[in-house]
């Protein structure tokens, strides 16, 4: 799926895009079946203050159900994580404001990876993904930790406000998905409120104590993270029964949509 590049861009900057690998009556089936799932789940969009969100996303509506096993997302995560790679979770947002910068710091124990969606043209104005480049790379002292707080943050960092750090700005139209580790300290400034973000995240085979005690230890601070579901324990789709046989065969609690 991935070229020899992009796999040496991601694991150096902690990021890849990759433009126009859904087409535009993909992208207005996503749209739609998303709107389906926010006014069924959590009514209108956020307007002014707070972020909706839905997890699991998915797996509510068909099309979107479909995209976990589909060659193009399957594939970026076999890349990037191995062919034994673990399906975490999915989750549909609904964004309001500015998102200060965040990121952990756990790429030396396992990889964990986000495939996000953008359902609308977004700059660097208009809430677009920020990056800063290698921040994913463990380094001792982290000088990155102050930005790595996300909302507990402050407003100003560095002697500048958020919006100021170096970053790169990711700006991409409906149809481009973004891959990137959740190290790689990121944010987002400038967008209208309620505006999408969706994604499905991965992570690496679990084969050493310390990346299992990691993945345990984000399966209790962040359910449904590492929480299989029933469905596709039981899915007649054999990569999605893959995806998370590891999961059961570590005795994570299964749960039901």
């Amino acid at each position: 799926m991935l070229t020899s590049g992009q796999i040496a861009l991601f694991e150096t900057f902690g990021y890849v895009v990759l433009r126009k690998l859904f087409s535009p009556d993909e992208m207005d089936t996503f749209t739609r079946e998303a709107n389906e799932i926010r006014e069924e789940v959590l009514g209108q969009p956020p307007e002014t203050t707070g972020r909706g969100k839905v997890e699991p996303f998915f797996e509510r509506r068909p099309f979107l159900n479909s995209l976990l096993d589909d060659d193009r997302i399957y594939g970026i995560a076999e890349d990037l994580l191995g062919e034994d790679f673990v399906l975490d979770e999915t989750e549909g947002n609904w964004h309001v404001g500015d998102t200060k910068w965040h990121g952990s710091a756990h790429w030396d124990v396992i990889r964990w990876i986000k495939i996000g969606f953008y359902l609308e043209p977004l700059t660097r104005d208009t809430g677009c993904l920020r990056v800063i480049p290698g921040s994913h790379v463990p380094a001792q002292p982290d000088l990155y930790a102050p930005l790595r707080r996300g909302s507990a943050g402050p407003d100003r960092v560095f002697g500048m406000a958020q919006s100021e750090i170096p970053s790169v700005a990711l700006e991409c139209e409906p149809g481009d998905i973004i891959a990137f580790t959740e190290d790689t300290l990121h944010a987002s400034f400038g967008g209208r409120p309620g505006r999408h973000q969706h994604a499905v995240s991965f992570f690496q085979n679990p084969t050493t104590e310390a990346s299992l005690e990691r993945v345990r230890d984000m399966a209790r601070r962040l359910p449904p993270t590492a929480r299989p579901l029933e469905m596709h324990i039981n899915s007649d789709r054999p990569r999605v029964r893959r995806m998370v046989s590891r999961l059961v065969e570590l005795g994570f609690e299964p749960l039901r949509l």
